[in-house]
């Protein structure tokens, strides 16, 4: 009994210093920081489209980034749409952030699509941060 619990305590011993975790605290570290980048405002191109209406037009606007998320779109005009509680009626989603890398892995661009829903319809920002 006593052979056989030995033998398990070796075997154990020997599969667990020759494996290799799949993932290791190193790696979460280095992709969160890779793809993020930091709370603010950035200056974005936004492609807007209100499919009700049939307008589509390109803007240079401010958006407001936080946690990975576009939550805030200025039109620079007094105006602006955001995520959380509003008093205009509207419904915003979306604005997480995808990340275009160059080869050496740095990030050169972020995009998202941002949709703001009411009684008036459907209206889609489409935002490039560079």
């Amino acid at each position: 009994m006593k052979k056989t619990i030995a033998l398990i305590v070796l075997l154990i011993a020997c599969v667990s210093s020759h494996s290799s975790p799949l993932v290791t605290n190193s790696d979460f570290i280095s992709v969160s920081v890779l793809n993020k980048i930091d709370d603010g405002w950035y200056e974005a191109t936004v492609n807007y489209s209100n499919y009700k209406t049939g307008t589509n037009a390109t803007y240079t606007l401010n958006v407001k980034v936080e946690y990975g998320v576009v939550a805030k779109i200025d039109f620079g005009n007094g105006g602006s749409v955001h995520s959380g509680y509003n008093n205009e009626g509207y419904i915003y989603s979306g604005g997480y952030l995808s990340f275009e890398k160059n080869y050496d892995g740095d990030i050169i661009a972020a995009t998202t699509t941002v949709t703001v829903s009411d009684e008036n319809g459907i209206r889609y920002f489409k935002i490039r941060i560079q």
